[in-house]
């Protein structure tokens, strides 16, 4: 799988998150601001709820604008089996039931989903619980982490 091809996959998702989070920001923006938002009595915080709304629409616009910008500019390495595992590590786990896992260690964005040749791949980021305990790691090393209380291990088949 081509790195570069999943860089472009993070980037038309965010700017599609970001251009959804701009209308969204706009209209709460709007709603914050029209004259039926202005308090009736002292009890009626429409305006208020609304402008709380707009601006944590307006902060999510800058992270999704500042993700994209990292990810222009994140510069892609290409690792061997022996090459520890840091940004831009495209990583393939693997559990004790033979489940396969594509990660992808990306500096922000942690979660997201990007599907490439019916091939899922999530972007982890190194403060991720996950993240943190690939890094350094390579091929063949095993990671654990604790989920629902409960600890999960992985075996590191591939790394990119």
């Amino acid at each position: 799988m081509n790195k570069e091809v999943i860089r472009h996959h993070i980037l038309h998702q965010l700017r599609v998150e970001c251009d959804n989070a701009t209308r969204s920001a706009t209209a709460a923006h709007e709603a914050a601001t029209n004259e039926e938002s202005k308090a009736e009595n002292k009890y009626d915080t429409r305006g208020l709820e609304a402008s709380y709304l707009a601006e944590g629409q307006s902060r999510r616009v800058l992270e999704l604008e500042q993700a994209i910008v990292l990810y222009e500019k994140l510069e892609i390495v290409e690792f061997t089996e022996q090459t520890p595992i840091r940004l831009t590590a495209l990583v393939t786990l693997e559990d004790h039931q033979s489940q396969s896992k594509c990660l992808f260690i990306g500096p922000v964005s942690g979660g997201l989903k990007v599907a490439i040749d019916e091939l899922e791949c999530m972007v982890v980021t190194p403060q991720s619980p996950l993240g943190s305990s690939l890094l350094g790691k390579r091929v063949d090393d095993e990671v654990s982490i604790n989920t629902a209380g409960r600890s999960v291990h992985y075996d590191i088949v591939k790394v990119i």
